[in-house]
Parts: C-alpha cells; sequence; structure tokens
C-alpha cells in the first residue's frame, strides 16, 4: 500500500521565453519534498536530469527568500538548502500559494 495524504498539489509547468507556451500541469501528493517535486517535473517533460536545480521560494515562516534543491560545492555565493529534506507542504498554502 501506499501511504496516506490529503492533499495533492498541483502545478502549472511552464517553460518560459517560449512562443507559444509549452506547459504541464501536474499533480503531486502532499508528502511529497522539493526533490520528488523535482522529480516529477522531470518526468511530466521527458527529460533525463542533466543539470543542477533549484527552486526559489518565500519562506511562509521566515518570509525570507529561499533557495532549494542540490547543495553544490562549486556555488560558494548561494546557500541551497537540500530539496530531500524539505516538505511542499510547509511552503504552500492557500496563504502562500503563489511564492
Amino acid at each position: 500500500m501506499g501511504r496516506k495524504y490529503e492533499k495533492v498539489y498541483q502545478f502549472k509547468i511552464i517553460l518560459q521565453g517560449i512562443k507559444p507556451p509549452i506547459w504541464r500541469r501536474i499533480q503531486v501528493p502532499e508528502n511529497y519534498t522539493f526533490w520528488d517535486l523535482h522529480v516529477a517535473i522531470q518526468d511530466a517533460r521527458g527529460w533525463t536530469d542533466t543539470h543542477l536545480h533549484n527552486f526559489v521560494i518565500k519562506n511562509p515562516l521566515t518570509g525570507r527568500r529561499e533557495e532549494i534543491g542540490i547543495p553544490d560545492d562549486d556555488f560558494h555565493d548561494m546557500r541551497i538548502s537540500p530539496g530531500w529534506k524539505k516538505k511542499i507542504a510547509n511552503y504552500f498554502s492557500n496563504q502562500n500559494d503563489k511564492s
């Protein structure tokens, strides 16, 4: 049996700078981490995960911008939190829906 969850988050993923717009709509359960969300985006696009990634989002508890993804020693000036340690449910809510 799979894990239990109550909420499903829906995202519209749009490629910027492309005309006509290219997009995918995905749905993921609330127990996903940002790493899981990254994998879902890769799968939805048919991509092979060959580049570093990060999400930039406002932390609803602090109100500060946060970068979540894959920490990399080559980017010393950027503080990126590991995506596999951050649950999307802690960042997306009715009050923080378009961070």
